[in-house]
């Protein structure tokens, strides 16, 4: 087998697309891409017609909560009337609670808990057929929080003990969700963080780097320690096995998931510790770019839409603690004298739930949409940059010479046309992802399995047939690069997805495809960076302080700091995943930059080949310091010295 022939297999295997008149970009030079930028059309309009039903019933959701929620029904006791002791008007002299029938969880609010039978009598509508039935009073200890319990230990467990997973959920995340204050520092940590990181890439990419993975491995563990020490001692806390099953079962689960992922972190560094060399040139050509004059306002565009996002995880946090609160009466069928009996009770309103799940997803949805946004900016920003591209209105005249301002036709453009492949983009983007993730461990990332020479590649598939379609079809088009193909072509969602696939796949080869050498190093780096939420909310939130026990309904910044070192009476791990994918959004905010640099970098070297000709020589517009670390995408090796594997292997040299 000839070189040429060599080649040629190995390139069949990758094309997944072939170049028409219309899409290949043509060989007259700039001139096509300069104009390209006027080529528009509103994309995706069912996609941004669903975006905006979904953020109009988040929107009445919010309203509902406020106006029929109560964030301190998840920390007081409330009546079997539903109302709050201590807080409405009936009873707001009655701050504590007191079961008159220690068999049932029914209770009503008191002054003071009652000592001998003779502090009163109490009545339940827990008697024969669900009527009224009236029972002295019993000795009782505050103990327990708000709650008159029985003094017999025994009793009491059998009172306090946590029956439903979702009222421990719903405690849980309203300790945290309450308390907005430390919320905002926890969310600071990873803006600021990835702000830090975004400099030191610049200047110092390996040492920042393995910095980042180094730290991120040891304070997990020293995390996953501390996990164990603090159930140690919340195990001494007296009835904390009642009020807490479900952080007791999930603890060993958390605290595992924290060693494992050190684990991982530090595999992860002496595994590419010699890639992180190989990448500097890439992160410092890739920063460079973002920190050019012209590009140079994405920065504040960034940590504008961060700091956007975070004032909406905040008004998030609070509205799910007024949904969680939410109340209605029910028909509970209870045991009394013998016989099962409806009795009209107070729940946790299950129309509620259903919208915590639907806002839980709205909330997701636009997460994503101002992730995507910022990408779109970014990539619009470069290419404008990168190509001296202008903005024209129909008439073909110049809109504010579009290079004084391309931040500005960024905002309109993506305004004006593209919200409905923004939200295409949002909603299905991670999902795909995940999926494809898993798929990776069964079957190759390479198109055309069947065309290839290796034998267990044609294997696979057959094997893996529907995946395979599935991946091709849908899967493998949710990728960053589209970001920058929407901005220059403005096509919809699916056709700059397939145009800018087909780009990459025909100048394999040609260019060096940056995100090779900064994609899985920028992955670990935003994980590293979303993990300061975790660590930081376990300390701010190992609470309630000794003395303070299911007393007070929030805490501030100031407490949270002052007890970092003080033994806990809580432990905050039930909220620890919502967090951490807090802060993943809030970090990815900045350290997107990179992975868009790398990403429209890569695309503009695509265009400037195919305009070129299409010639075999790396493109003319890269970087003398990029082709010097070029390798190819896609395994690792090029494609170049595969062919020439092969090749070698044919003549059985």
């Amino acid at each position: 087998m000839s070189r040429a022939a060599a080649r040629n297999a190995v390139r069949e295997q990758y094309k997944f697309f072939t170049a028409t008149e219309e899409e290949a970009f043509s060989v007259f030079g700039r001139a096509e891409v300069k104009g390209i930028n006027r080529i528009r059309q509103v994309t995706d309009t069912h996609c941004l017609v669903a975006f905006v039903v979904v953020v109009v019933v988040m929107l009445w959701l919010d309203a509902q909560a406020s106006w029929l929620g109560n964030p301190r029904r998840l920390s007081q006791p409330i009546d079997f009337r539903g109302k709050l002791c201590g807080y409405d008007e009936e009873v707001k002299e009655q701050k504590l609670g007191y079961h008159p029938n220690p068999l049932n969880d029914m209770l009503v609010c008191v002054k003071a808990c009652p000592k001998t039978a003779g502090d009163g009598n109490f009545t339940l509508p827990d008697g024969p057929q669900g009527k009224d039935f009236e029972r002295p009073a019993y000795p009782t200890s505050k103990i327990y929080g708000q709650l008159c319990l029985p003094l017999d230990l025994d009793l009491a467990k059998q009172i306090i003990a946590t029956k439903s997973t979702q009222s421990e959920m719903y405690k849980a995340l309203g300790v945290v969700f309450t308390s907005r204050s430390v919320i905002l520092v926890i969310l600071m940590v990873p803006l600021v963080t990835a702000c830090v990181f975004i400099i030191a890439l610049l200047f110092v990419p390996t040492a920042a780097s393995v910095v980042a993975f180094s730290t991120t491995a040891v304070v997990l563990a020293l995390v996953g320690m501390l996990m164990d020490l603090d159930q140690a001692v919340l195990a001494e806390v007296p009835l904390y096995h009642e009020t807490h099953p479900l952080m007791l079962k999930a603890a060993p689960y958390i605290r595992n998931g924290c060693y494992l992922a050190a684990v991982v972190f530090l595999c992860f560094l002496v595994m590419y510790f010699p890639s992180l060399a190989r990448s500097h040139r890439v992160f410092e050509e890739c920063l460079a770019a973002i920190i050019n004059k012209n590009v140079f306002i994405t920065v504040f565009a960034s940590l504008a839409i961060s700091l956007l996002r975070i004032l909406f995880i905040l008004h998030v946090c609070s509205t799910v603690a007024y949904m969680m609160s939410i109340t209605n009466p029910v028909q509970v069928k209870v045991l009394l004298f013998g016989e099962h009996h409806w009795v009209e009770r107070v729940a946790w309103s299950p129309l509620f739930l259903k919208g915590l799940f639907f806002y839980t997803f709205g909330t997701y949805w636009v997460l994503e949409f101002m992730a995507f946004c910022n990408k779109y900016i970014t990539a619009q920003v470069l290419c404008h940059t990168y190509f001296s591209l202008k903005a024209l209105n129909s008439r073909g005249e110049e809109i504010r010479h579009g290079q004084q301002s391309p931040v500005y036709y960024a905002v309109t453009s993506l305004c004006r046309y593209h919200l409905g492949s923004v939200a295409l983009g949002a909603l299905l983007a991670f999902p795909c992802r995940t999926i494809r993730f898993f798929m990776s461990f069964f079957v190759p990332d390479r198109p055309n399995l069947q065309n290839s020479l290796n034998q267990q590649f044609r294997i696979a598939y057959y094997l893996f047939y529907p995946l395979i379609r599935l991946d091709l079809e849908v899967l493998r088009f949710f990728k960053d690069s589209v970001w920058v193909m929407l901005p220059l072509k403005g096509y919809k969602y699916m056709d700059a997805a397939r145009r800018a696939e087909g780009l990459l796949n025909r100048c394999r080869g040609k260019i060096p495809n940056l995100t090779k050498f900064t994609g899985r190093i920028d992955a670990f780096i935003n994980i590293s960076v979303g993990l300061t939420s975790l660590v930081w909310t376990f300390f701010l939130f190992r609470e309630r302080r000794h003395g303070k026990y299911h007393e007070v309904e929030e805490i501030n910044a100031q407490q949270a700091l002052g007890g970092l070192f003080i033994p806990p009476e809580h432990s905050p791990l039930l909220a620890l995943p919502v967090m951490t994918a807090f802060g993943f959004w809030v970090g990815s905010g900045m350290l997107h930059l990179v992975s868009i640099a790398s990403e429209t970098l890569t695309i503009c070297y695509c265009i400037d080949v195919e305009m070129a000709g299409g010639t075999e020589t790396d493109a003319l517009y890269v970087p003398q310091s990029l082709k010097d670390c070029y390798k190819d995408l896609g395994g690792g090796e090029s494609e170049r010295e595969l062919s020439e594997l092969i090749e070698a292997d044919a003549t059985g040299l």
